[in-house]
Parts: C-alpha cells; sequence; structure tokens
C-alpha cells in the first residue's frame, strides 16, 4: 500500500514537472472586475477560458491575470455568483498580452449556486438536468447544525435518521433508498467502503465545511456503485488565491453535558494557502424516556467523545494549476447502549480514522484539461461487547482502501465538452473475533480491486440568447473481482432545456441505470449457528428516471420554485431472510418507489427575510412475488416529509425556525409494526457584533422546542427538548503577504 502511494506520489510530480518545463505559451489577460452600480471591486469573480480549466480568481482589489493562455480564439468568461456572467471572444497569438476590465451588474436572484457534484464541471442548478441542493457556509451557519447530519435534515426527499443525543449514529435516505444507496463523497472521494457501504453522518464536523452538495437520484453513470438514490459531495474550505488570513474559535454547552469545541486558521499567502481545523464533539448522552414498562428512565451507556483535525494545503502555479493535499484525522470512543428493547450497559466502540489525500489538477495542453487524484483511508474500529450470551466479546475491522481517479476534458467546441477518466480502488478489509480472548471465525481477510472508466459529454445547442438545450448522455463501466458482480455497465442520459435572462430556470429529465455491490458483509458472514453470508450475491440493480422544473424570478422579493417527479424499479435488492433455519442474505426483494418533491423558497424586504418550504410525497413499495410482502410498504420510507425554514437577519440579529413533519413508517417488511408520525420545531437566535474588529458570535438554540418522546427508529429514542448555547469569535486579517 504505502509503495502504491509512493508511485502516484512521483507520478503527479513527474507530471508537474513536465507540465512546467513544457509550457511554452506566454498569451496573458489581465484587469479588473468590479460592480457595475457601485464600483466595488469584486473579490473572487472568476476568469476562464470557455470549455477548459484555464482561468484565475480577482484579488481584493478586484484584479486578476491569466497567464499560459494556448494561441488561438477564445471565448474569456468572467462569472460570480448572483452576477449577469459576461463573454468576450479574443485572439491571441505568439505572446500576446491583453486587458479586459470587467463591470458585471448584479442579478439579483440569490439562489443559483454553482454546483460540480452533478456533472464533475462546475455549473448552475438551473442549468443541469438533475435536481441538487446546496448548502452554503451561510445555510450552514443559519442551522446551527455541528455535524453533516443535522445540515441535512431539512432537505426534502432526505430523511435522516438519529439514534440518539449530539454525536450518535446518523444514517441517510433519499428519495426512498437504504443508507447504503447513498453515495457520500469528501471532495469527490468514495467513504463508502466494501464492508458495509453505508456512512455514518456524525461522523463529519461542519467547521471544515466550505459548502456540501446534495445531488438527488441515480448517478451511477459518474461514480459506479451505491450511488442509487443520490449523492452527497462534501467539500472542505480553502483559501486558494485569498491573500487574507481567517481565523476562528467557537464552544458550544448543551443538555446532557454536551459540548463541542472548534478552532480554525487559514491564509493565502500569494501562490500558497493553508487551512487547520480542530473539532472535539462530547455528550453523556443522558436524556431521559420512557422504558418499556412505562417508567421514565436515564439512556444509560450513551456518551460520545470524538476529536477530529483538519489539514490543507495548496500552491498555485503561474500557468493556474494547482497542487493541493489534505489529511484528516479522527479518534472516537462511544457508548453502545443497544435498543430499549435489549439495552447494553457496557458495550463500546472505538475508532481512529486516517484519510490522506493529493491532487493535481488544471494541467491543459490546448483544449485538453487534466485532473489526478490520490488517496488513502485507513479506518481501525473495535467492538468490545462484555454483556454477549457467550462471554466477552470483541470485533476488529482494520479496512484500508486506496484510490486514483484520472480526469480529462477535452473541449469540442460546438460538438461539447468531453469528460472522461479512469478510476481505480482497492479496499482492504482484516477482521478478528474473539470471544473469551478466543479468536473464533469471522468475516476474515478480502481485497476487492475495481477498475473503472467513464465518459461523458456535455453537449448544448444556443435556440436563441435566452434558450439553450443541453444534452448530457454519460456512460460508466466498473469491473469487480468477484464472479458474482464482474462488470456492471451504467449508462444514463440527462436533457434540459434552460432560460438565462431576466428569469432564469429550466425543464430537465434523466434515466439511467444504477447497481449496488454485496458488501463484505453480506458475502462472507461467517457460519454459525444462526447466520451464514452468500458468496454467490450478485448486485442490486435498477432503472431510475425523474423529469420536472426549476424556476427562478424577481417579483416582490426573488424567488425560487421547484418540482420533480421521480421513480425507480429496483430489483435483486439483498434481503437477509431466514432460510433452512439460519439467516442469510439473497436476491429476493424487488422495489416499486415513485414520489414528487416540490420546493419554494422566497427572500425579500432586501434579504431581511428568507422563507422556504418543501414538500416530498412518496410511494415505496415491495414490488417482490412474495405473497406475505407484495405491494407492502418498505420499511423506513415515509409517504410524507415536509420541511419548513423561517430565517430573519437583521442587522447583527438573526432569527432561525425549523419546523419538520415525518409520516408514518414501518418497521417490519410486513408492515405489522408501524410508527407514528412526528413533528419537531428547532429555533435558534444569535448576534454577531464587530468589536476591536474581531465578529463576535453569540447563539442561543433550543432542539425539539415541543419537548416529545420519540423515536425515529424503533428502539432508539432520541432526545426531548434540548438547550444549547455557543459562543465564538473570527475574523480576517489582511496585508500580511
Amino acid at each position: 500500500m504505502k509503495a502504491s502511494i509512493i508511485k502516484i506520489t512521483i507520478l503527479i510530480l513527474f507530471v508537474l514537472v513536465c507540465n512546467q518545463s513544457l509550457a511554452q505559451n506566454r498569451n496573458t489577460v489581465s484587469g479588473t472586475i468590479k460592480d457595475e452600480k457601485t464600483g466595488e471591486a469584486l473579490l473572487g469573480a472568476n476568469v476562464y477560458l470557455k470549455g477548459t480549466h484555464i482561468g484565475n480568481t480577482a484579488n481584493e482589489n478586484g484584479v486578476y491575470s491569466v497567464t499560459q493562455i494556448p494561441s488561438g480564439r477564445w471565448t474569456v468568461v468572467c462569472s460570480m455568483l448572483n452576477y449577469i456572467k459576461q463573454e468576450r471572444e479574443i485572439n491571441f497569438s505568439g505572446d500576446t498580452k491583453q486587458t479586459i476590465d470587467f463591470l458585471l451588474k448584479n442579478d439579483e436572484l440569490t439562489f443559483s449556486e454553482v454546483v460540480i457534484t452533478a456533472t464533475r464541471n462546475e455549473a448552475l442548478v438551473t442549468s443541469i438536468s438533475v435536481a441538487t441542493e446546496v448548502l452554503t457556509t451561510a445555510k450552514l451557519a443559519e442551522s446551527n447544525a455541528k455535524n453533516v447530519g443535522e445540515a441535512l435534515s431539512s432537505i426534502g426527499g432526505l430523511l435522516i435518521k438519529s439514534y440518539g443525543a449530539l454525536g450518535s449514529l446518523e444514517s441517510i435516505s433519499l428519495r426512498g433508498s437504504t443508507d447504503s444507496q447513498v453515495l457520500i463523497l469528501i471532495d469527490g472521494q468514495r467513504l463508502n467502503n466494501a464492508q458495509q457501504a453505508s456512512v455514518d453522518l456524525s461522523t463529519i464536523p461542519i467547521d471544515l465545511i466550505e459548502r456540501i452538495e446534495v445531488v438527488k437520484g441515480g448517478h451511477a453513470a459518474l461514480y459506479g456503485s451505491d450511488a442509487v438514490g443520490g449523492v452527497i459531495n462534501v467539500i472542505t474550505k480553502s483559501m486558494a488565491k485569498k491573500n487574507i488570513l481567517n481565523y476562528r474559535a467557537n464552544g458550544t454547552f448543551g443538555s446532557f453535558n454536551s459540548r463541542v469545541y472548534d478552532a480554525s486558521i487559514g491564509q493565502g499567502i500569494n501562490a500558497f494557502d493553508y487551512f487547520v481545523s480542530y473539532n472535539r464533539t462530547q455528550s453523556d448522552g443522558n436524556f431521559e424516556y420512557t422504558n418499556l414498562k412505562g417508567i421514565k428512565t436515564n439512556l444509560i451507556n450513551a456518551d460520545t467523545k470524538s476529536d477530529n483535525i483538519f489539514l490543507k494545503a495548496g500552491y498555485s502555479f503561474l500557468d493556474n494549476s494547482r497542487l493541493s493535499a489534505f489529511h484528516k484525522y479522527r479518534q472516537s470512543d462511544n457508548g453502545s447502549p443497544g435498543s430499549i428493547d435489549y439495552p447494553n450497559l457496557t458495550a463500546r466502540s472505538k475508532t481512529i480514522n486516517n484519510h490522506s489525500s493529493i491532487t493535481y489538477e488544471g494541467l491543459t495542453f490546448g483544449p485538453v484539461a487534466f485532473n489526478l487524484n490520490s488517496y488513502m483511508i485507513r479506518n481501525e474500529y473495535r467492538y468490545i461487547n462484555p454483556e454477549s450470551w457467550s462471554g466477552v466479546e470483541e470485533s476488529i475491522y482494520n479496512s484500508k482502501a486506496l484510490g486514483v481517479l484520472l480526469q480529462i476534458f477535452t473541449d469540442l467546441n460546438e460538438y461539447g465538452l468531453l469528460s472522461y477518466g479512469y478510476e481505480f480502488r482497492k479496499d482492504d478489509l482484516e477482521s478478528k473475533r474473539f470471544v473469551l480472548n478466543k479468536e473464533v471465525p469471522f468475516i476474515g481477510n478480502h481485497v476487492r480491486n475495481v477498475s473503472s472508466f467513464y465518459f461523458q459529454n456535455d453537449w448544448s445547442y444556443n435556440i436563441d440568447q435566452l434558450w439553450k438545450l443541453t444534452v448530457v448522455p454519460a456512460v460508466r463501466l466498473d469491473s469487480y473481482p468477484e464472479e458474482g458482480i464482474g462488470s456492471q455497465f451504467s449508462p444514463k442520459v440527462g436533457i434540459t432545456l434552460s432560460h438565462n435572462d431576466e428569469w432564469r430556470g429550466s425543464i430537465r429529465g434523466n434515466i439511467g441505470r444504477v447497481f449496488r455491490a454485496p458488501t463484505y458483509n453480506d458475502l462472507y458472514w461467517p457460519e454459525d449457528a444462526w447466520t451464514v453470508g452468500n458468496p454467490n450475491l450478485r448486485p442490486e440493480k435498477g432503472i431510475t428516471y425523474d423529469f420536472g422544473f426549476i424556476l427562478q424570478f424577481i417579483s416582490m422579493g426573488s424567488w425560487s420554485i421547484e418540482a420533480t417527479y421521480f421513480a425507480s424499479k429496483l430489483e435483486d435488492l439483498i434481503l437477509w431472510a431466514s432460510t433452512t433455519a439460519k439467516w442469510t442474505p439473497t436476491n429476493v426483494a424487488n422495489a416499486s418507489i415513485t414520489g414528487l418533491e416540490s420546493k419554494v423558497t422566497w427572500r425579500g424586504f432586501e434579504n431581511l427575510i428568507k422563507v422556504q418550504a418543501s414538500y416530498t410525497n412518496m410511494s415505496a413499495k415491495d414490488d417482490s412475488k412474495n405473497l406475505s410482502t407484495s405491494g407492502k410498504y418498505l420499511i423506513y420510507r415515509p409517504t410524507d416529509k415536509f420541511d419548513f425554514l423561517f430565517n430573519v437577519n437583521y442587522g447583527i440579529a438573526s432569527l432561525n425556525l425549523f419546523y419538520n413533519y415525518v409520516g408514518k413508517r414501518f418497521h417490519d417488511a410486513d408492515n405489522k409494526i408501524e410508527l407514528d408520525s412526528y413533528s419537531l420545531i428547532n429555533a435558534n437566535i444569535g448576534v454577531t457584533p464587530n468589536l476591536f474588529g474581531v465578529n463576535f458570535n453569540l447563539r442561543l438554540e433550543v432542539n425539539n422546542l415541543g419537548d416529545k418522546e420519540l423515536q425515529m427508529t424503533k428502539g432508539s429514542p432520541v432526545p426531548g427538548r434540548e438547550i444549547r448555547f455557543s459562543i465564538g469569535l473570527g475574523g480576517s486579517i489582511s496585508g500580511l503577504n
């Protein structure tokens, strides 16, 4: 593994050196970027050559410079969020130096975020074929969330299942999927591993996050296995090309002795930048609940404690290419209280996770651009259960993942922007189980090498100056070593008819094939008196499609309205069931899922007030030939979910109110055990005064305002009313370079 990482690093550095020595283009364009109305310099505005990754951003004075431009005729694009994009045609030849100044006009449409996950290219949410939501830094601050699970809880069509107080397990369902059918990424790198596929969202703290992109619907054509219900991409903070120092420190103190400490510092120093953050999250988790005897009691052995360190650094070269690396470290020690049906007073789970990455992006040769990324994830997990029926039991999982991704972008002019690449992923698991200090049969040691190729063409046709037709065909081939999985072919096509002027919007649709490979737990679980794995499992597979619209306009405020109908037909779903007196997984389950998502957002009174309402109606049913379950609802897929947000920002003060309703759902496949619907109200109020050049942040938060006792999953109660108080400070210092 170490030798592979060294080879990949040498390859990246070799390509880097070659690029610096071969780059002979000396064409340059530079100038200033300002607000047309105020004349204010626009820090962070982007200037790039259309159809390429050649570009740069404006500094704090609005000055930009794009160098090493290949000779030829190019379209120079200047863009910035909430401003109308401008384009200029220009010829470069030999050693050309040209000046272009841009005056950008604010379009007042405050909802059009730029995303990259949906197509692996930058695009507005109104111009892509898939429904995508973005949680920006501002939105994360509004929610006062402490981890990714808390932040995602108010997104329509998405259900977060919490298993306790702050720091406890949080899993996800998106458009009727299981948690293992949602792909979780950090900076485009897969977190789902071959052992169990699902990801605990409580393990990713907010402080290191720039934004979160939620891409809904099947996306196997770009990302392979697990992207059945959608893709969540967590994008980390960066200080690239920001000649400034940012610092932040925050402490949160709450019910059940919950405490969260965050601190971060980041700086851009000309071409070099770095960002460092630390997070400590801990809670006793001993909230009150009603046990099976109807007696109020406190949850025992539900404490959590974790430490998280994130380091990121990068260097931007004169040809606009960039070398960057990060390391993420996490250590946790949590109690495992079991369910209220079978409580466990002493079991513990301990984790050490290391995630390292190195990326070189923006290597260009004419109309061709290259990105190269490699990463390694090491996860050590121990579960100790002194209360096991057979005696003291200890399970150890040591998993390693090595990933390499080469992306190539080729501008085909009128034939579109072609994206293609190769991805390699090696998942390595070593596992052991001890009972009374004696080793017993377990999952064992396994290695899975997966090679993948993908192709996508983003082709557009301008019908006139306002309307544009975009067709995005994509296909991916994944090759697995297991005979039962083999090669998986995943095609997809998306179509968008978009409008971009005083009002912005699109009509969009997608259809594609999806799949999920069986995990090591499914394939190799050891045989005992009750269970046995099935090495002959086939992958889950199916077809997903959706169509809908998004519309953004100005009328007594800024509006965004969108609706999407979605459906999926899934086959060979893996179900653990009792056969021949043992529980074993087989490909016996099918599912038919249909639904309608809708969302309305309004912002008015000069962004003083924001209101957002999301509603999802869904039917997720068993479609198998099993007479006892056919036509029944799939477990933990509610038919209704409604989310409401009310936000007020006035001067230094802000008020945020969140309402969530989740309809009835079933705990068992034959729909005999039903969990009641529930609604939650969370609220927070804060002030952010600036004293002596330092921004202070004081915030009071109340979750589950109605103090309702409920279970999102049967047997796992969640806290009643919870109060948190946060105090923090932060700021920026310029002129240090």
